[in-house]
This record gives C-alpha cells, sequence and structure tokens, in this order.
C-alpha cells in the first residue's frame, strides 16, 4: 500500500509571529509546531483542520526570496481550503476585513470565494458538495433538477370550516390544504385575501418532475441541504412533484447551498 502523503506546504512570510497570530485570530488556524531551529530560525507548522497538510511558515533568507512572498504562484490562486460550512467561514472573512477578490459562486465542485490573506497569497474558500467525497463531483444524475419560480408569495391560515376565496385559485401556482384545525392557503403575494394570519415575502423552489412514487429521500436531501446551511423552508408536494418555499432573504443562499450539493438550478 502507498502510504505517502504530503506533510507540509512551505508559505513565505516576512515575520514568525505576526503570521501564526493572523493565520490563528483571522483564518481560525491552529498552531501545531513551534520548534526553534538555531539562534534565527524556527520551524513551525500550522493547520486549518482535521485532515491535510500543514502550512509551514518560513522567512525569506535572500533578497529573491522576499520577492515571493504573497506571489508563490505568480498571481494564481495558491492553497485550497475546503470547509463543512462555507456561509459560516465567509462570514468570519467579512467580519476580519479579509481582502474578498469576488462574490461567492457555485461551481460543479461546490460553493466558492477567493481571497487574499495578509500578505496577498491567493486562496479558494471551498465547500465540496453535500454528501460527497471532498475529492470527487456529486453524481449530478442522480439528482432531480431544480427550477426557481418567478414572483413571490404568502401563506394564509384561516380558520377549519373557513370557504376558499375565489380569488385564491388564481395564478400558475397555489395550494389549498384543510384539516379539521384550519385552511391553508399557498398563493401569489399579489392575491389579497381576508385570512386570519398570513406570512408573506416566498420565494418557490420547483423540483423538475415528475418524480416516480418509488424514488426515495427527494425532499428530505434538498431539505437537508437547506438545514444545515439554516435556511428555514415550507414544503408543498403534489401527485408530481415537490416544491420548497423560501423566504425572499434567504433565496441567494439557498440557492447557492443546493447547487454546491450537485443540483442543476
Amino acid at each position: 500500500m502507498n502510504r505517502r502523503h504530503v506533510a507540509n506546504i512551505t508559505v513565505m512570510v516576512p515575520d514568525y509571529d505576526e503570521a501564526i497570530n493572523y493565520y490563528c485570530e483571522t483564518l481560525g488556524f491552529r498552531l501545531v509546531e513551534d520548534t526553534a531551529i538555531g539562534s534565527v530560525k524556527r520551524f513551525v507548522r500550522m493547520s486549518p483542520g482535521e485532515k491535510g497538510p500543514c502550512l509551514l511558515l518560513a522567512t525569506p533568507d535572500t533578497k529573491p526570496q522576499e520577492n515571493f512572498i504573497g506571489n508563490q504562484t505568480g498571481e494564481r490562486v495558491f492553497l485550497f481550503l475546503h470547509t463543512d460550512d462555507f456561509w459560516r467561514d465567509y462570514e468570519n472573512l467579512k467580519l476580519h476585513g479579509v481582502d474578498l477578490t469576488e462574490e461567492p459562486r457555485h461551481e460543479e465542485y461546490g460553493t466558492v470565494v477567493v481571497f487574499r490573506d495578509l500578505y496577498g497569497n491567493l486562496w479558494d474558500l471551498v465547500q465540496p458538495p453535500a454528501d460527497t467525497p471532498e475529492t470527487g463531483l456529486p453524481d449530478v444524475s442522480a439528482l432531480p433538477g431544480l427550477a426557481l419560480m418567478s414572483g413571490g408569495y404568502a401563506v394564509h391560515r384561516l380558520a377549519a370550516g373557513s370557504a376558499v376565496p375565489a380569488e385564491a385559485l388564481s395564478g400558475e401556482f397555489f395550494s389549498v390544504t384543510r384539516t379539521t384545525e384550519e385552511l391553508s392557503i399557498v398563493c401569489s403575494e399579489n392575491v389579497v385575501i381576508d385570512s386570519d394570519s398570513s406570512e408573506p415575502d416566498w420565494r418557490c423552489i420547483k423540483v423538475l418532475g415528475p418524480l416516480d412514487f418509488s424514488m426515495t429521500g427527494v425532499l428530505a436531501r434538498l431539505s437537508k441541504v437547506l438545514a444545515d446551511a439554516e435556511v428555514s423552508i415550507f414544503a408543498i408536494s403534489t401527485f408530481d412533484t415537490d416544491y420548497l418555499l423560501v423566504k425572499s432573504n434567504d433565496i441567494d443562499k439557498a440557492v447557492a447551498e443546493l447547487a454546491g450539493a450537485g443540483y442543476k438550478i
């Protein structure tokens, strides 16, 4: 069995203590080792988490080496930091004033943003697709397609014995559910209904169907992706497919998380 692996990656820095403080306090790394080598040099290793190689901090010995601080890859992305919670780490970068070179985007390999560290090195912060190994791509053929429907929606509650308002039965999408406790209506937020209570400002994500009844876990997997991202949903199921209502202020985050999990939207 081949047991080789990359243990350390050298990063040139002007000062050990400044770099240790930055990578610990700003990026959340931990100091693994700080061993003196002679009177000046130190063997300093920093780890971002539980897996992967450590950063080996090195100070330059020559002027040419100084010139490579912050530009060890000629302005290409130098290091790729994988995370299990993109939005947690993204908000932490913003909180600490880290130089973000772009807005978050979603690719086949996950949700990603590029940032510069204190010295100018470019990093990718990446959350790989959910429920797949970090070294592989999602099996997109096994995932249903999604569509973000246009317009906004409202959820209304009426008393159990109420008649269904005729105006609610208009538009391309509406849902009416009656139980012994209530009458629940989802319809366009442009429709005015005299309801007991209502919740406006929802967007709707449609699971492209029809879905066979033998398929299992479709709604559960979608719900898990959004639950892990702390995005609440209101789910509706029909004979053919499922619909996820997400609050308008969370829709961009929801779309990015689902795309990062391998869904095509």
